[in-house]
């Protein structure tokens, strides 16, 4: 028991109070750490399932032309707009999307898949004529030397291939969604 006349002493040390300091703001940035790293590794997995998925539409919207192969021995790819639908097809099965575009897993795709980009590359006589599908539906055609074009990631079209790109919302730590792009060349080359 106390006595109101002698109250106990209170002891105050400076040094303690910066030692409880400096160890909760260590505490909060490995906290913080931490946090940034999993939701690092999070995006990265995202990263690597979605290139994976985007090589593989690609390459299953990649059907060649064997008649003009077997005469010329030119790999091309003669129906752009019948390889987009192929693509589109691909796209939904690899990542599991629904009607809507969604996928079920919302922790590595958190809303509606888009498709910003699809270009069919055709490599032939030193010449690359790029078709490439717009927002509207509409195809558009340009042919350029080899050399002098590149993919929107820039890569060096050198052989005949096909490059798409995707946005997509990911949602990350507290709840913040970013729009991730994600964009993939796969070149089609015929070893004889």
């Amino acid at each position: 028991m106390r006595s109101a006349e002698r109250p106990q002493p209170r002891i105050e040390s400076r040094e303690g109070k910066l030692q409880w300091t400096a160890g909760l703001f260590y505490l909060l940035f490995l906290a913080v750490l931490l946090c940034g790293l999993l939701q690092e590794a999070g995006y990265r997995s995202t990263a690597l399932y979605l290139e994976d998925a985007l090589a593989a539409s690609n390459l299953a919207s990649a059907v060649l032309d064997i008649r003009e192969y077997g005469i010329s021995h030119t790999v091309r790819i003669s129906d752009p707009a019948g390889a987009y639908e192929l693509y589109l097809a691909a796209l939904r099965e690899n990542l599991n999307l629904d009607e809507a575009w969604e996928c079920p897993n919302k922790s590595l795709i958190s809303g509606p898949v888009t498709v910003e980009a699809y270009i069919v590359y055709n490599v032939k006589g030193g010449l690359v004529t790029a078709s490439r599908v717009g927002t509207d539906g509409q195809w558009t055609r340009e042919t350029n030397p080899v050399g002098s074009v590149c993919s929107p990631d820039g890569i060096p079209i050198e052989a005949t291939g096909i490059y798409s790109e995707i946005s997509f919302p990911v949602e990350g730590f507290l709840g913040l969604t970013v729009t991730a792009h994600k964009g993939k060349l796969a070149d089609i080359v015929v070893n004889d």
